[in-house]
């Protein structure tokens, strides 16, 4: 299973396993907003990983001169807010972010303000 978060209104999508086509395509099923901020949808997903070792990650930092977002790989699984390592695709640096949401991740300084 897999949570997708879409950025735009908010809402959550579970990625299932489809029981009677096992072979593939999954099921999404949309969790709507106003659930997931009530705790009902979300209660039992708070703890899996929302990034695992090896996925995709923009990482983002805003400051007052600019924002900018860069393509990283996760070396380690975080759940929403928790702090991670992962390798930036530019220069290959190593470096510590906190976790959004699936893909999304910024500067471990930049969580702290």
């Amino acid at each position: 299973m897999r949570e997708i978060d879409d950025l735009h209104n908010g809402d959550r999508w579970l990625l299932i396993r489809d029981a009677s086509h096992p072979g593939g395509p999954g099921l999404l099923r949309l969790v709507p907003a106003a659930r997931i901020g009530a705790g009902q949808a979300g209660a039992g997903f708070q703890t899996q990983a929302a990034i695992h070792s090896g996925d995709r990650v923009i990482v983002e930092e805003h400051t007052r001169v600019a924002d900018s977002r860069l393509e990283a790989v996760a070396l380690s699984p975080a759940t929403v807010g928790s702090p991670f390592n992962l390798r930036l695709k530019m220069g290959g640096r190593i470096v510590r972010a906190v976790a959004l949401g699936p893909g999304r991740a910024v500067f471990e300084g930049e969580a702290r303000r």
